[in-house]
């Protein structure tokens, strides 16, 4: 995951139309786009788009599209309620520093802004922000649990069990 940063997307076209099967390269190995939805608020406002991609050895990594601007405290500060409400005060807490680093990495978005975060097999973090690096994660129990944000775990068949409200 050191070089984590350099990442590539590449779209298929398939034989079903204009569906487009996605693939993330991250240090020459291959992600494949195993599902998106729409993350929403009240479940009517919409928030942002998510693609999960899958690769191997458990290297995942999510994108969130943004279709709404939200100024960087406000991230921030979603961050930490959702990482609370996710693993409890205790938990938080002792990840006050990352948590802290995460915040400070966060640049406001608008519309069309994405953000990839990405856990490799070793279990480090990393953190992009319109393909350009943001952060690195290097503790594992934080990065996974960081995940944990968007994505609780996998189903039997691979498929993400979301961590939120869809559309």
């Amino acid at each position: 995951m050191k070089h984590v940063f350099r990442c590539v997307l590449f779209g298929v076209l398939l034989s079903g139309g204009a569906t487009a099967a996605e693939r993330l390269w991250i240090d020459g190995r291959q992600l494949d786009l195993k599902a998106q939805t729409r993350a929403c608020y009240l479940g009517f406002i919409d928030l942002y788009d998510v693609d999960y991609f899958r690769g191997p050895a458990h290297a995942s990594c999510v994108r969130l599209s943004y279709l709404r601007g939200f100024a960087a405290e406000t991230l921030g500060d979603a961050t930490r309620k959702v990482f609370v409400d996710r693993h409890g005060a205790t938990v938080s807490d002792r990840y006050d520093r990352e948590l802290a680093a995460v915040a400070a990495a966060y640049r406001s978005v608008e519309p069309g802004d994405r953000y990839l975060y990405c856990l490799d097999a070793d279990g480090a973090g990393a953190l992009m922000r319109d393909d350009m690096p943001a952060l690195q994660l290097p503790s594992g129990d934080f990065a996974r649990r960081f995940l944990q944000i968007w994505v609780r775990g996998e189903d039997g068949a691979g498929k993400p069990q979301w961590a939120f409200s869809d559309c």
